[in-house]
């Protein structure tokens, strides 16, 4: 499932119990992203998944569920 592999990927850079992870949940304020690890994570996005995210792009996702929505849009 595409939200677990998200929350795997985002318990790489932070530590945070994966069950805690939400679609909710912020990625700087809730689980305590910087921007390099924003970075980071866009980058291993892009490998996991095929998409391409610029950092502009990747700056307005706030959530773990916007991740998902963006992921989803892109690979339609």
């Amino acid at each position: 499932m595409m939200f677990d592999k998200i929350k795997d990927l985002i318990c790489g850079f932070v530590e945070v119990d994966p069950e805690e992870i939400t679609a909710e949940s912020k990625l700087t304020t809730d689980l305590g992203l910087c921007s390099l690890d924003l970075a980071m994570l866009s980058s291993e996005i892009e490998k996991e998944f095929g998409v391409s995210i610029s950092a502009k792009t990747f700056a307005t996702v706030k959530t773990v569920g916007g991740i998902v929505d963006y992921i989803e849009n892109e690979q339609k």
